[in-house]
């Protein structure tokens, strides 16, 4: 390990980014990823490796976050601190390797990216401290034309948030395309790093304003949980959370991919019914749960779904950021084909359990949230955590909460010029499960190629047996049903 107090100290940590040191620290959550397919028709594959390596050398000297690293994470704030690495070596944080089998074609599951995405979540930054920045970048290549290549780039939490990895394959897509490329195609692996400030903390940003029924609510919530917070009956949350931190369960992965033209006809169906693909989304994975768990178990289930606070705060669009607010709604079982979507006898599985009345109630709550600009965000109620490690651990052999989170990118916006050399196709938001959270997560982007892909995520054990391939598997056909029946 190097010696990290020479390097240039910057800022503390805010109390959103501790959140995630600690959890990293505690081996609790390693990392989040999201890995964009890349074609070109006009490049020789020959080229790809020194193409990515020039491309990165713009989007490290772009984005200052790509070359600090958070240090005393066995810390709290205000003792846990980014600091700057003098130079980023290119050659420690991007590997290669040849796919064995083809590219996935349109609503094809990628079993392939699968497979590294379960090896790559299962990995930290801890190895080589002070060496090498806290992302890396994983190119995976094809041997057949055209020339396609998969960049999965994992990174710590603590960094950046989803929209942020959006911007690092948009800055990435820009390099690659950039014409100045060309002469920088030989140019060394080392990187020094950029002297640009390090965006301020979303605390720092935001005035986290609480309204007082919010503020009392979590305090006596956190106080007398058996008088303020009580945990509705039948109120499903899986089993109980690992209580042996020497060895943690293994982080289970699976990817359901919905093609071209049924992602299209659920984005139009949800905006004739005057609600959203998240919302929707989000009412047919609890629908799922209703129709897989017996109702003596499960009658209600609360779902989180992150929502992004970048468009309230004054930040250039370009500027990677930690800034998410957490929104939660619970969802109750209601009477088989009680305001369900189909007429007739058609219904059955998850369809039984969902109604566009639920989905339209639910992204009114969205709305309503968003128009708050962040204020009763639980993030500003982090100042009241003195111990973030021990907040955690806390957590250990007690139940879980929430039932599930389904954090959504939305739509890969396609930038530049349409006569590009390269173009970003499919698209693929992961991240590892949370030891001390839900029982499992629903990570969702629709990418170039217009596949909406549910990357699903959660610990052994969380749930009994095959619960959780029942579920997907009940969600993936309710939305193949609803598509296909729509109307009807």
């Amino acid at each position: 390990m190097a010696n990290t107090t020479t390097l240039e100290r910057l800022r503390p940590c805010g109390r959103l980014e501790t959140y995630s040191t600690a959890r990293h620290h505690l081996g609790f959550y390693k990392n989040v990823g999201l890995t964009a397919t890349y074609s070109s028709l006009g490049v020789s594959s020959s080229a790809i490796e020194r193409l990515v390596f020039a491309a990165l050398r713009c989007v490290v000297q772009e984005h200052p976050s790509l070359s600090v690293i958070a240090l005393n994470e066995d810390k709290s704030y205000p003792n846990v601190y980014f600091a700057r690495l003098p130079e980023v070596d290119l050659g420690k944080c991007v590997s290669f390797q040849e796919r064995e089998t083809a590219f996935p074609k349109d609503g094809e599951v990628d079993k392939e990216l699968d497979a590294l995405l379960t090896k790559q979540h299962s990995r930290d930054f801890k190895h080589g401290l002070g060496t090498r920045p806290f992302w890396r970048l994983i190119i995976a290549t094809s041997r057949t034309p055209p020339v396609e290549f998969t960049a999965t780039w994992i990174w710590h939490h603590a960094l950046a948030d989803g929209s942020s990895a959006v911007l690092f394959h948009n800055s990435f897509l820009a390099a690659l395309n950039s014409s100045a490329i060309k002469t920088d195609m030989n140019a060394e692996l080392l990187v020094k790093s950029p002297t640009t400030p390090l965006p301020p903390s979303f605390e720092d940003l935001h005035p986290m304003q609480t309204s007082w029924p919010f503020f009392l609510r979590a305090i006596l919530g956190s106080i007398a949980p058996s008088i303020f917070n009580k945990r509705p009956l039948k109120r499903w949350t899986g089993n109980p959370i690992h209580s042996d931190t020497t060895s943690l369960p293994e982080c289970r992965f699976r990817t359901i991919v919905f093609s071209t033209q049924t992602t299209e006809k659920l984005a139009l169906f949800s905006r004739r019914e005057r609600t959203s693909v998240t919302a929707t989304l989000q009412c047919l994975i609890a629908s799922s749960l209703f129709a897989t768990l017996p109702a003596s178990e499960c009658e209600k289930v609360r779902i989180e779904c992150p929502v992004s606070m970048r468009s309230v705060l004054d930040t250039p669009d370009n500027q990677m950021t930690n800034a998410v607010a957490d929104f939660d709604y619970l969802h109750q079982l209601t009477q088989p084909n009680v305001g369900a979507v189909l007429r007739g006898e058609g219904q059955k599985g998850t369809l039984r359990y969902f109604s566009w009345d639920e989905a339209r109630t639910l992204k009114s709550a969205i709305t309503r949230f968003v128009a708050k600009e962040g204020c009763d965000n639980p993030v500003a109620l982090l100042k009241y955590v003195p111990d973030m490690h021990a907040f955690f651990t806390s957590k250990l052999g007690k139940p879980r909460s929430p039932t599930a989170e389904i954090s959504n990118l939305g739509v890969y916006k396609k930038t530049g010029d349409v006569e590009a050399t390269w173009k970003i196709g499919r698209t693929t938001f992961s991240q590892c499960p949370n030891v001390t959270n839900c029982v499992f997560g629903v990570n969702v982007v629709t990418g170039g190629d217009g596949n909406a892909v549910l990357n699903f995520c959660w610990m052994q054990g969380a749930t009994e047996g095959n619960t959780m391939d029942m579920v997907i598997e009940s969600l993936r056909a309710g939305v193949e049903e609803l598509v296909q029946n729509y109307g009807l």
